[in-house]
């Protein structure tokens, strides 16, 4: 494999790795409320991570729904359910791009 060919394959990589990291998160719409569940890391790292749960149009305090220390694909796996859960009792979701994946 030539030197171009890896650099573009190691880019490729790098890419849609970085997007990945960015894509943890979920707008819901029900009438005019708007919730959102995000999960959010410390570091770039898959754990320690958080499942958040944001009540935005509620005046309710963002909750924390499941966290996990050392299981990798914990967050995911609990976010993800609760979205299909939210679509189930008439919420539409869909997959948004946060421009910052971790916690401050």
């Amino acid at each position: 494999m030539s030197v171009l060919k890896q650099t573009l394959l190691i880019l490729s990589i790098s890419l849609l790795t970085s997007l990945n990291a960015y894509a943890d998160s979920w707008s819901c719409r029900h009438d005019n409320d708007v919730r959102e569940v995000h999960i959010e890391r410390a570091t770039p790292a898959p754990v320690p991570c958080e499942v958040v749960y944001k009540k935005l149009t509620e005046g309710a305090e963002d909750q924390v729904l499941w966290s996990a220390q050392n299981n990798v694909d914990y967050c995911g796996e609990k976010a993800t359910a609760f979205v299909l859960k939210l679509e189930s009792l008439g919420w539409t979701c869909v997959e948004t791009i946060r421009g910052d994946a971790t916690t401050q």
